[in-house]
């Protein structure tokens, strides 16, 4: 016991000793610098993506630098976009492709009497076409072999006119400079996402705007019988309906195959057609039920004005039916029936 109590006074006093002989002067306080943070919105009447199926219309963003404390001037400000595609590889997987990795690319660049002062918006416009030219030249290993981003099998409706398609995503970063020779292009995760009127980036996809309403003419034929061909063509006309966003109701989803061999009436029940960012597909039964009454569909060929399809139900009826439109409308030539993407 004794030992330890001359421990214990022991290590006291060198504690004291310690703490006494603390020299303030040498602790040192950081000095903070003040800084930039920006804020980017989408300008309004712009479009909110890249719109499936069109190779021109931009999306267009109100940026603007902040300096809270007004002690920073900015005069240079350089824009990158960032591009992305998902697809499935060869085991199975959904894989996301960074094509401009983590930077991107750069796409604009502002500086001198150009860069708006301190919280005034300036506007960013980013096209289809600007995307593809910095990309165009990229390639990728999907399946095993590296291929052209822009002439893959995989996504045989992307193209040199509609380049961009539903499963691609964009984002848009900066990089800001002051007169005084700093370069912000990185921000702590809670002035990004967190502090009200700030944020670090930009990102947008493919819209998929719907609209295949409209009045049509059809011919029908490799007519099919509960699988038996039967002979003869079926001219008829129509209207495409909107069931609800993206969904449509033929007037005969048979285009009067249903009349012609059976003198029974259109098939409707509950079937729909999905148009799903150009990918079509029929959705419910006819009147028949699951049993008879399920649809499927295949896209042979569009064009503004005729949309070529095979379809059948599970009863075993079937046809070939060219639909004209009577209407204005065209036909986006996006519309397909083959899943895109997947090595298998």
């Amino acid at each position: 016991m004794k030992i330890f109590n001359r421990f214990f006074a022991v290590t006291i006093l060198m504690f004291t000793a310690l703490i006494s002989c603390k020299d303030d002067s040498l602790q040192i306080v950081p000095e903070w610098e003040t800084g930039v943070n920006t804020y980017a919105t989408l300008k309004t009447g712009s479009s909110s993506g890249f719109v499936n199926g069109n190779g021109t219309t931009p999306v267009e963003v109100n940026f603007k630098w902040i300096s809270i404390d007004g002690a920073n001037t900015v005069n240079k400000i350089e824009f990158f976009i960032l591009f992305n595609e998902t697809y499935v590889d060869p085991d199975g997987n959904s894989k996301l492709v960074r094509h401009g990795g983590t930077e991107g690319k750069l796409i604009k660049t502002i500086e001198g009497s150009a860069v708006p002062g301190n919280r005034a918006d300036v506007s960013v416009s980013v096209t289809p076409a600007e995307v593809y030219n910095l990309y165009k030249d990229n390639t990728y290993n999907y399946c095993g072999t590296s291929v052209s981003v822009f002439n893959n099998s995989l996504k045989p409706t992307r193209t040199v006119s509609v380049p961009f398609i539903p499963g691609d995503s964009f984002t848009l970063r900066w990089v800001v400079y002051t007169v005084d020779g700093r370069k912000f292009d990185s921000w702590s995760p809670s002035v990004c996402t967190e502090f009200p009127g700030s944020n670090c980036n930009f990102g947008w996809a493919i819209n998929c705007p719907s609209d295949l309403g409209g009045t049509y003419s059809y011919v029908t034929t490799n007519i099919k019988e509960a699988g038996s061909p039967v002979a003869g063509t079926i001219n008829g006309t129509g209207t495409l309906s909107v069931a609800s966003a993206g969904s449509y109701r033929f007037t005969d989803f048979s285009f009067g195959v249903f009349d012609f061999v059976y003198g029974d009436d259109p098939a409707l029940g509950t079937l729909t057609l999905s148009d799903a960012c150009g990918f079509l597909s029929y959705k419910g039964t006819d009147q028949y039920g699951a049993a008879y009454g399920v649809y499927t569909l295949t896209v042979l060929s569009v064009t503004p004005t005729a949309l070529t399809i095979d379809w059948s139900n599970n009863y075993g009826d079937a046809g070939r039916t060219v639909i004209t439109r009577t209407d204005a409308k065209t036909w986006p030539n996006t519309l397909t029936t083959t899943p895109s993407g997947s090595c298998n």
